[in-house]
């Protein structure tokens, strides 16, 4: 017998076109069922605020399912133009984001003459400006073009990484770093926002996670980088932390230039696609149920995304799941703390980054081998931290071998943030609605890591029990909350497969759109239903 959750409905899905609750015959366009679903008026009078791909779709909707091989060969493209994209971004991203923790083990303290709350609360300002731009920035990303926009931040970002190391003290730095954390929330709703634009529900998440692994990925690089900073005489001028953030300056610069001039906003605009193969992309996502992207704000879907319950869920597990986060920011005391020397300690997080990458990895295989089990492999990713927290409230403190093991075994879950990433990113439809969700999220997200470089005192050094105590906690919330969220979507899935039964009727396939040509003449194009922007309430074959 299948999951109850095995099939395109609110719950996990597979990219498996069998899976389907939709037909691909042609109906009339009938009244959808249910108080919160769309009427027929309102889909036939949609000639604003539909999805991009509508254009594209004119006169294709009756068309046969794409083969297989055609299917392929365009991920096949996709994956080499958009993945190496997203990799170098979110690699670069990561260490960028992490230069003060860097910037710890090589000297930042003594020069910009900080204290440990100071240092503390630098991680907090990021966040702060994070939280102020990050509903703004998903706002913008639906309103202008994604790519371009988040290629302008990243280029804000550069500059501002190297406006760091002309700071002099902690007033200087603390507003760098705010605006520095607004100018890079809009990264991963954006990262998410792309992905689903282009690849099924299986893809997706096997590419967030593949992109969630960068930040192993640049844990490994930005540690070498570090190490080799760390042999320039503490005597030389510029500083050693400040010669990290002029690299990372250059670094970003580029990432800067290489998104704007290669990444797509969405299919219609790939440039390394012909039209033909822009259409193909386009059908061979429509059993996604959720459309690309639509450049209208609509009012209702806001409310929708924040009076749905979903939201919440995972508002709560994102600002719980980041009270871990101070890990990244702190590790340098935490591993001093373990009786390390500071060269050994810019290379003792690198297997850090390993672990993160191999449990994600193990993740995506896992989930092909046994598909919709996403909120089972959250929660397995996060026992291996659990485990840690105790060893590292309990074991010798002479035990330095045992206790840096536990701070790899932390970075084990990594696999559940990405499975719960790519959650966040299928389970809603109506593009303001997932952007307001997504931006919820990672506003959670900003909170917890606000909060989580606060309780790291110098009195709690070096067994840190009060840190370890609220990250056990946290990870234990962390599995209810997913926990919380698989029994709400199997339940709402039955309850929309008794809908069904009841009525007695299938849900539309289809809509219409006014169109008007170059004569001025209006007429009606057929579209699939889910590209007349409608959200997972309205569609009720979602």
């Amino acid at each position: 017998m299948s999951a109850p959750d095995e099939k395109v409905g609110v719950s996990e899905l597979a990219a498996n076109p069998q899976t389907s609750n939709s037909s691909i015959d042609e109906k009339n366009l009938n009244e959808l069922d249910g108080s919160a679903s769309a009427s027929a008026h309102d889909l036939t009078k949609a000639d604003r605020g539909v999805d991009v791909v509508v254009g594209l779709l004119s006169g294709h909707a009756d068309d046969e399912e794409l083969d297989p091989a055609v299917a392929s060969r365009i991920r096949r493209k996709l994956d080499w133009n958009i993945l190496p994209l997203l990799f170098v971004l979110y690699t670069v991203q990561y260490m960028d984001k992490n230069t003060l923790a860097s910037s710890n083990v090589l000297g930042i303290l003594v020069d910009a003459h900080l204290t440990t709350d100071d240092f503390n609360n630098l991680a907090t300002s990021f966040y702060a400006g994070y939280i102020v731009f990050v509903l703004p920035h998903a706002w913008a990303m639906q309103r202008f073009p994604i790519s371009k926009y988040i290629a302008i931040n990243i280029a804000l970002w550069s500059v501002l990484t190297g406006v760091q190391a002309a700071c002099k003290d902690y007033s200087s730095l603390f507003g760098v770093r705010f605006l520095l954390g607004g100018s890079e929330s809009c990264i991963t709703t954006g990262m998410m926002t792309l992905i689903q634009m282009f690849y099924t529900r299986l893809e997706t998440t096997e590419r967030i996670g593949w992109t969630i692994q960068c930040n192993g990925l640049a844990s490994i690089i930005g540690g070498f980088i570090a190490f080799g900073v760390a042999h320039v005489s503490p005597k030389v001028h510029p500083h050693r932390w400040q010669w990290f953030m002029i690299i990372m300056t250059i670094i970003s610069a580029f990432t800067s230039a290489f998104w704007f001039w290669r990444m797509p906003d969405n299919p219609t605009s790939a440039r390394f696609l012909n039209e033909e193969e822009r259409l193909d992309a386009v059908k061979r996502i429509r059993i996604n149920q959720n459309g690309v992207e639509t450049k209208v704000w609509k009012k209702y879907q806001f409310i929708e995304a924040l009076t749905d319950v979903k939201t919440w869920i995972l508002f709560v597990f994102a600002m719980c799941g980041e009270l871990q986060g101070g890990i990244g920011i702190e590790y340098g005391a935490i591993i001093k703390g373990f009786g390390f020397n500071t060269t050994q300690t810019t290379l003792l997080n690198i297997p850090s980054g390993f672990c993160l990458i191999f449990s994600i990895s193990l993740g995506g295989l896992a989930l092909r081998r046994f598909p919709n089990t996403r909120c089972w492999l959250a929660m397995i990713g996060f026992i291996p931290g659990i485990i840690a927290c105790f060893f590292l409230l309990f074991l010798p403190m002479s035990n330095r071998a045992g206790l840096i093991v536990q701070i790899y075994l932390i970075n084990m879950g990594g696999l559940g943030l990405s499975m719960v990433v790519s959650l966040c990113t299928i389970i809603y439809s109506g593009h303001t609605k997932k952007m307001t969700a997504n931006g919820l999220f990672f506003f959670g997200y900003a909170v917890g890591q606000m909060l989580n470089s606060q309780f790291w005192k110098i009195q709690y050094r070096p067994r840190n029990t009060v840190p370890w105590v609220i990250i056990l906690v946290s990870l234990v919330v962390n599995c209810l909350c997913v926990l919380a969220l698989r029994i709400h979507l199997v339940a709402e899935n039955k309850r929309r497969d008794a809908e069904k039964i009841a009525s007695g009727k299938e849900y539309d396939d289809f809509g219409y759109v006014e169109k008007t040509d170059a004569d001025g003449k209006v007429h009606k194009v057929k579209v699939p239903i889910q590209y007349l922007d409608i959200t997972d309430k309205e569609n009720r074959a979602f």
